[in-house]
């Protein structure tokens, strides 16, 4: 390593506690200053002053994170900086994460300080330059999470996950500038990330509406009162939170064809719950719903494509869905004029007195059943009608082509 002599002999007696940075870097400015790295290669030594006047430490002298240097010439290797010295609040929430246990474990992979808000080049968040800057944090997880090998080793969801980010609704926002945008760091957290069956997770199934609600607020409040909301706040897992309709990394507008909230993909997000057979017993759902909408008109017009005709949010309602014994139900007997009236102007109370979700069952739909019955016999009589009378029709050809001479 070539070293700075002359300086080092100077400043040997001098304690460099408090000592200004202008000192240090009468060596560390140099261009040519370097060390063996561990398998043998040249590593640089070198510290761009321009850095150091840019950062947001630019007031601090540099034996204020290397706190172990007290004189020259200083250890070849020196001790990792601790920045909880100052930091001490952010220090402890770093120690109980999912990063900091693995540090403290011995875990070189796991991210630490500098990983995310780099060394020398240290700036404040609003800044544009900065790593953590909205604008610029994805990059920076995906420095790890991109990362397939150590994405195997920790047996994480895989880089396609997190690249997914960057096609979803938010993905798209960002990088159209908008830095009021969903980050990971908004979603996961900061220095506190824990794993998702943490209880204490930001993304802990329980604690999602309140993460999403942190933006979304008037769509949280809405939510609460719901049937759903009401739900998951009595602590019941199978309630349905914002991630379970609208995904997560994956998230995409409502007018996305990929999106599980698009019209036509409605039935198929909603069924995933209420066609459990599980669920509908312990909580007393109605069965076969998505059967009897897809046997609906509605049902069939989704089917093929149709994306104005009528689906589960279009009479249940959206992230305000209530039972229909409730008032303000949108399927409350009282409300079904105004709801169909929405597709269907001009809406009488007749028009809404009919079943919707209507099975051909003797039993709940006689009028249905009889209608389909007979069709049934009469479709099927009709077929065999015209089998037998083609078979005898071929049966009559054969015989006269062989009296032919």
């Amino acid at each position: 390593m070539k070293i700075c002599i002359i300086t080092a002999v100077l400043l040997l007696a001098v304690p460099v506690r408090g000592t200004a940075q202008s000192q240090c870097m009468e060596c560390h400015a140099e261009k040519s200053l370097t060390k063996e790295g561990p398998s043998g290669e040249e590593v640089s030594l070198y510290v761009d002053p321009s850095i150091l006047r840019a950062s947001i430490h630019k007031k601090l002298t540099c034996t204020e994170c290397h706190r172990e240097i007290t004189s020259f010439p200083h250890p070849e290797k020196p001790a990792r900086v601790r920045c909880g010295f100052c930091h001490r609040p952010s220090d402890e929430e770093y120690g109980k994460s999912i990063h900091g246990k693995g540090f403290l474990k011995g875990d070189k992979d796991s991210p630490t300080c500098s990983t995310c808000h780099g060394t020398h080049d240290v700036k404040k968040i609003k800044d544009p330059r900065s790593r953590i800057f909205p604008l610029n944090l994805q990059k920076v997880c995906l420095t790890c999470h991109a990362d397939e090998k150590l994405d195997a080793r920790h047996g994480l969801p895989g880089p396609e996950v997190f690249k997914a980010f960057e096609k979803s609704v938010h993905g798209r926002a960002l990088r159209a500038g908008l830095n009021v945008a969903a980050v990971c760091s908004d979603c996961h957290g900061t220095h506190r990330i824990m794993p998702a069956d943490d209880p204490s997770s930001m993304v802990n199934k329980a604690n999602i509406p309140g993460m999403c609600g942190k933006c979304h607020m008037p769509i949280l409040d809405t939510y609460k009162t719901s049937l759903h909301g009401q739900a998951a706040s009595k602590g019941i897992k199978e309630a349905p939170v914002c991630t379970d309709c609208h995904g997560e990394h994956t998230i995409t507008r409502v007018t996305d064809p990929s999106s599980k909230v698009y019209a036509t993909n409605i039935p198929k997000t909603c069924s995933a719950c209420h066609e459990r057979e599980a669920l509908q017993t312990q909580y007393v759902l109605p069965p076969r719903r998505l059967a009897t909408y897809e046997y609906s008109y509605h049902g069939i017009a989704s089917t093929y494509g149709q994306v104005t005709v009528a689906n589960c949010a279009s009479c249940h309602g959206v992230h305000d869905i209530l039972p229909s014994t409730d008032p303000r139900s949108s399927v409350n007997p009282a409300n079904l004029i105004k709801t169909c009236g929405k597709c269907h102007p001009g809406a009488t109370e007749n028009f809404a007195k009919g079943n919707v979700h209507i099975e051909a069952k003797k039993e709940s739909s006689f009028g249905v059943f009889a209608v389909r019955t007979f069709y049934t016999w009469f479709i099927g009589i009709l077929g065999t009608g015209f089998l037998l009378h083609v078979t005898l029709d071929i049966i009559r050809w054969i015989r006269q082509r062989k009296k032919q001479p």
